[in-house]
């Protein structure tokens, strides 16, 4: 049988026992009870929540600043989720934030990860909408869509290609393209061997260029166009110019001097065009007749 005095021990033991989880219930679970939070709202359109737990953490740039409060659907719209989020009290949310579904791991779990944010954006109300970001299983959702679209496209181009018409023609090609290489194997040698003749005497231009440089010709060279550049700029521009006027104003003289002996000469020149067509008219009668009757010679020297 238990004894009173042991009955009285263990009633103390519950008694001090009792104390102390209330202790630690009121130090420890109060502070979380009592403490102030924010209430947040987030609306998934056409997304799935699977994986998103009522009291899964709710991060900041991998920082913890709440929860998941709730999760239900939107009466007025089946096809959206609303998710009610508590952060801390006096979590600086802006207006230009993201809320996003992040996977935990490999656990299959999602948590809400807020990104975004700026300096300069407005502080959000208590209670109202935080937008929803991408998350990462629609990422990588939408990119594996776009995947399967191009190869779909790639198999069907491939298909394309593979027939059995193409490949009649691909093996003409390889035909045509063996027949080319075994005809022209030696003016392919004959272009390799030029390439290397001339690669080898570009190596001995440049080598003689490098020999002029070092012996300081092209600098001189250059040295004199420059003192050539420079007196040319440093020439008198205007009396030059006049120079040049002048000697055109005495090429315009001798001109007009020589078109005006061209008309007092012109005359003359006809007159003499005009005896030289009447001394070719005697030569040419003197002539037939010389043709018709060769002895008109010998007569006149008789004479």
């Amino acid at each position: 049988m238990v004894s009173s005095a042991q009955k009285f021990r263990l009633g103390i033991f519950i008694v001090v026992f009792s104390v102390l989880m209330i202790i630690f219930l009121v130090l420890v679970a109060g502070s979380k009870i009592m403490e102030k939070r924010d209430v947040y709202y987030i609306r998934y359109e056409n997304t799935s929540v699977s994986g998103l737990q009522i009291g899964g953490p709710v991060k900041y740039r991998g920082i913890g600043i709440g929860r998941v409060d709730d999760i239900t659907i939107d009466t007025e719209d089946v096809t959206s989720i609303i998710v009610k989020v508590s952060v801390k009290s006096e979590t600086p949310i802006k207006e230009d934030m993201r809320a996003s579904l992040i996977p935990i791991g490999i656990t299959g779990l999602l948590q809400v990860e807020i990104t975004g944010g700026s300096t300069e954006a407005s502080f959000m109300k208590t209670k109202s909408f935080i937008p929803a970001g991408v998350s990462t299983f629609e990422s990588i959702s939408g990119k594996a869509e776009i995947i399967t679209k191009k190869m779909e496209i790639l198999l069907h181009n491939i298909g394309e290609i593979t027939n059995k018409e193409n490949q009649r023609k691909l093996n003409n090609i390889l035909s045509n393209v063996d027949s080319i290489i075994s005809k022209n194997q030696q003016p392919v040698s004959d272009i390799v061997s030029n390439l290397d003749r001339v690669t080898v005497e570009l190596d001995e231009i440049t080598k003689e260029l490098n020999a002029i440089l070092q012996t300081g010709k092209m600098q001189k060279a250059i040295s004199n166009a420059e003192r050539i550049s420079s007196d040319i700029a440093e020439a008198d521009i205007s009396t030059l110019l006049n120079d040049l006027n002048k000697a055109i104003k005495k090429m315009n003289v001798t001109l007009a001097h020589i078109d005006a002996t061209h008309l007092e000469s012109r005359q003359d020149i006809l007159d003499t065009i005009e005896a030289l067509k009447e001394t070719m008219e005697y030569l040419n009668d003197f002539s037939r007749q010389i043709s018709d009757d060769p002895s008109l010679l010998i007569r006149t020297r008789k004479k």
